[in-house]
């Protein structure tokens, strides 16, 4: 299938022009979308896939969630979402090639805690907060941004067009179950960035309350359960596991118990760690009471 954005000059100046949309008739809720598409790469021109509802529909509240290409730059592909008429949650993820010169798959899998994006099978996009609830219509269009050049670039009345290979809705009731992801690990000392911490023979000391270190860019992949860590500490202690930063979402606390010495090391962890955090993410280890030496850290499901 192709949409097109094509001249008609009929109309009047600026809008001589006609944009193609296609829509479902029926409305569908959780579950994975997915396409084969190819976004047109004319400037001001947006390409998508997205679902949504709304008053003029079926009176339900402004609900959408979205998969769309500005035309200037089709290396990147942008997320968003709207619950109850409310957006501004758009996420701008560099896909690493040109998404106009092939077909490739995206998709969402839209849950009642959270929205997942994939690239080619990749989770490469995840939002837990305020997710849409209302069954949508699923719909793709090719419309310009007249008016709003700043976002996609300026459109110059030129012929454009989207083409979609195959589109496929499966709902929860269809899928098979969503693998688990393997448990791995990570050393305290490989951290990337790092405040108020010691580190030596790939262990990290001097974890005061305000302390945290980073890693950079762990594969959370379908989500993690639980969480342990390796460490020695003479009093008891508790840190924080964040995404984004060291006041970033909170997805699991760890409290530990005082150990033999600061030579006798032991495993303590959460089995409460927020599962829904997944994907591509910077971890923040940051301590809130305490003191302590850190050796390595597990992420496990259990």
């Amino acid at each position: 299938m192709e949409l097109s954005i094509r001249p008609n000059h009929s109309y009047a100046a600026p809008y001589n022009y006609e944009c193609a949309e296609y829509s479902t008739n029926h409305f569908y809720g959780y579950g994975l979308y997915e396409v084969s598409m190819k976004p047109s790469n004319v400037s001001g021109v947006i390409s998508s896939f997205f679902t949504y509802t709304g008053p003029s529909y079926n009176g339900a509240p402004w609900d959408e969630i979205d998969i769309e290409f500005l035309g200037n730059d089709t290396t990147k592909v942008q997320f968003n979402y709207y619950t109850n008429g409310r957006g501004g949650n758009e996420i701008l993820y560099d896909l690493g090639f040109d998404a106009a010169n092939s077909f490739n798959t995206y998709a969402f899998d839209w849950q009642e805690h959270y929205i997942n994006w994939y690239v080619n099978g990749e989770l490469v996009a995840t939002a837990t907060e305020n997710i849409p609830s209302n069954p949508s219509k699923m719909m793709m269009n090719i419309w310009n941004t007249y008016g709003i050049d700043e976002w996609a670039g300026a459109y110059w009345g030129q012929n454009a067009n989207a083409s979609y290979e195959w589109v496929r809705y499966t709902p929860n009731n269809e899928r098979s179950q969503t693998p688990i992801a393997s448990d791995f690990q990570l050393h305290a000392c490989e951290y990337s960035d790092a405040r108020g911490v010691t580190s030596w023979q790939c262990g990290v000391g001097s974890f005061y309350p305000g302390s945290w270190i980073k890693f950079d860019n762990v594969n959370l992949s379908t989500g993690y359960n639980a969480f342990a860590v390796s460490y020695a500490a003479t009093q008891s202690g508790s840190f924080d596991i964040r995404l984004g930063s060291p006041n970033g979402r909170l997805i699991g606390t760890v409290n530990y118990a005082p150990t033999a010495g600061w030579e006798n090391y032991q495993w303590s962890g959460t089995p409460a760690l927020d599962a829904t955090a997944q994907g591509v993410h910077d971890i923040y280890i940051v301590s809130r009471a305490g003191a302590a030496n850190l050796r390595e850290f597990w992420f496990k499901n259990e």
